[in-house]
């Protein structure tokens, strides 16, 4: 059975994201105040659609076990039934924290990293690809606990009174979610492997562009690009 080196590869990748610059930063205590804030919007961007990439899994999705806990990761992101519990609830209290009027979160110009991010989730979503779906959500949800743990460390170091529900409610489940995928990977048949690993693979790869706009790696361009353009033509000027 492939699950002892679907684990390494998640391991692997969970060691990459630590690495990072932002999350090391973070870490580390040394991470800036203006980027420990930049990067609970692009968090933000993430919890605000991660209902949504639920449900999306859920219409096609015909096992029943895979069925069971994306349903209870679903209902954990709604509070459980209680709409007071709502994780993005508990994000916008943050902001309230943070002092960040709920505006300037809603304006925040998106760059590459939070639009390619969620491009691959929805993508991922809508895949109808039973193994990539569980391969995403693993890493997605391992991962979890490694970077809120080190954004609520660069948070509360600028802010020491700030109350951090948002991150503490998902650092909690977050193992309890990838114990029971753990357990989905296990009753995956072996055709399934190459789409697991490939699923895993888009999520370690999502969360890394997520922290690079965080950490200001697309500052320079805010626009989208277009090939297309004259300007990017080797050919440009030579006819």
């Amino acid at each position: 059975m492939f699950v002892s080196e679907v684990r390494k590869q998640v391991e692997g990748s969970l060691d990459e994201v630590r690495n990072h610059p932002l999350v090391a930063s973070a870490a580390a205590g040394t991470l800036p105040r203006d980027a420990a804030h930049r990067w609970v919007f692009c968090a933000g961007r993430e919890s605000r659609s991660f209902p949504w990439i639920l449900r999306e899994l859920l219409a096609w999705t015909d096992d029943d076990k895979v069925r069971r806990i994306l349903q209870e990761n679903l209902d954990d992101e709604l509070g459980s039934g209680d709409p007071r519990h709502a994780h993005f609830l508990h994000y916008l209290h943050l902001l309230d924290g943070l002092g960040v009027a709920r505006e300037e979160f809603d304006t925040y110009t998106e760059r590459a990293g939070i639009t390619l991010a969620l491009s691959l989730a929805f993508n991922v979503a809508k895949s109808r690809s039973t193994g990539r779906a569980i391969g995403y959500m693993l890493v997605n949800e391992a991962m979890t606990p490694v970077t809120y743990n080190a954004a609520r460390q660069a948070l509360t170091r600028h802010h020491p009174e700030l109350r951090t529900d948002f991150f503490d409610l998902h650092i909690e489940v977050d193992d309890q979610h990838v114990a029971a995928l753990y357990e989905a990977v296990e009753a995956l048949p072996d055709d399934e492997e190459r789409d697991l690993r490939f699923g895993i693979a888009l999520g370690r790869r999502g969360m890394e562009i997520l922290l690079d706009e965080a950490y200001g790696v697309f500052d320079a361009h805010v626009e989208p690009l277009r090939i297309t353009d004259e300007r990017w033509n080797p050919l440009s000027g030579l006819r």
